[in-house]
């Protein structure tokens, strides 16, 4: 076998960062390294939308890290069939963390899928073209994937449940064909799971690797679940951590908004503000690794406070 060395090296130097040898718990700077790193790799598959080479991709790095560090990873497929002559296939990925104590577990979601039209662009030729969705997409999946070593490193009292949601910004403006994973998921629970196995809370996060990172406490969140939202922007005032900030702003919907109607405590972690959404320039270079950490830091919080 021949091996190009510089290559060959970088990929072992990636994977002792990424899958680090059992036994050794890293503390939250390295955990914060790590989501940076998944970020990066995501980054550099470029768009990541259903059907393209990048989400096939995003979708294996998911389940490699599942089975690296997961107690169980399901996967949950579904077609989109809107387009009945050629329906789209979707899968929502979920790596289980059983927890110490046999009781509901706690959901922490995340789309994985990137926006297949950059609609939102001045040009309109550019509309037709698939967004890098680097922050928009890439910034949760990068942080549940940093949460999955977490939780093997530091198991939880309640289960918890990573829950990478397909097809969450597939849909054109004008279209209903939005948030698909997470209303599959709350589908499939109220149709199939009796309600005491279903998720005790929901946490989305989306969109949480802006460089000016702002997130504000969301309308629906705080009619879902006050208690939840108080308890992360507590964690967060406790940690002086600037990136949240206690007013209300914005009434959004989002994967959270299916467990909601549902009577789940469910809120959502966003900033809406970020001024490259469903653009071409939804990049890395608009996002900081202080962003999500401060984002990653505060969810560790929560898991163990729930």
């Amino acid at each position: 076998m021949t091996y190009n060395m510089p290559r060959f090296i970088a990929g072992l130097l990636l994977a002792l960062l990424l899958f680090p040898a059992p036994g050794r718990a890293a503390g939250i700077e390295e955990y914060s390294k790590v989501v940076w790193k998944h970020l990066e790799e995501l980054a550099a598959l470029g768009p990541r939308n259903p059907g393209s080479a990048g989400h096939r991709a995003t979708q294996d790095r998911i389940r490699a890290v599942g089975a690296r560090y997961a107690d169980a990873v399901v996967e949950q497929g579904f077609d989109l069939l809107s387009t009945p002559d050629k329906p789209v296939r979707m899968t929502n990925l979920i790596l289980k963390f059983n927890g110490k104590e046999k009781t509901r577990p706690l959901l922490i979601g995340a789309h994985y899928d990137t926006r297949p039209f950059a609609d939102e662009e001045f040009n309109p030729a550019a509309h037709r073209l698939p967004i890098p969705g680097v922050n928009d997409g890439g910034s949760g999946t990068a942080l549940l994937l940093g949460l999955a070593r977490y939780l093997k490193e530091h198991p939880p009292t309640r289960p918890v449940h990573l829950v990478f949601f397909d097809g969450e910004d597939y849909g054109a403006k004008d279209s209903s064909d939005k948030l698909l994973g997470s209303l599959h998921y709350a589908r499939t629970l109220e149709e199939h799971a009796a309600p005491d196995t279903w998720p005790y809370g929901v946490i989305v996060v989306d969109m949480v690797a802006d460089r000016d990172l702002e997130i504000y406490k969301e309308i629906h969140s705080l009619k879902s679940a006050r208690w939840l939202v108080d308890l992360l922007f507590d964690a967060a005032a406790k940690k002086n951590l600037s990136q949240f900030k206690s007013q209300v702003k914005y009434k959004i919907y989002d994967d959270h908004y299916p467990f909601m109607t549902l009577g789940i405590p469910s809120v959502v972690l966003i900033d809406f503000d970020y001024p490259h959404w469903h653009t071409l320039a939804d990049t890395l270079d608009k996002c900081s690794p202080e962003s999500l950490a401060a984002v990653f830091s505060v969810v560790v919080e929560a898991i163990g406070a729930i």
